[in-house]
């Protein structure tokens, strides 16, 4: 995924779709990717390169969620 860095990886897909939506909302452009593993679906974050620095920031700032 050219342009695209993956910030995080969550055994939820769920879960992934709300930080998603925490990035869209601060001006992030973020998608997430799913993945099929042992009954159960998992995904990855990912952000554009030039906005992995403020979606980590971001991320890990409402880690509680």
């Amino acid at each position: 995924m050219h342009g695209w860095r993956k910030v995080l990886s969550l055994a939820d897909a769920y879960k992934a779709e709300l930080k998603k939506v925490l990035l869209l909302r601060n001006g992030i452009e973020a998608i997430v990717e799913s993945k099929a593993r042992t009954n159960r679906l998992a995904a990855d974050l990912y952000v554009r390169e030039g906005q992995y620095e403020i979606a980590s920031i971001l991320l890990f700032e409402n880690e509680e969620d």
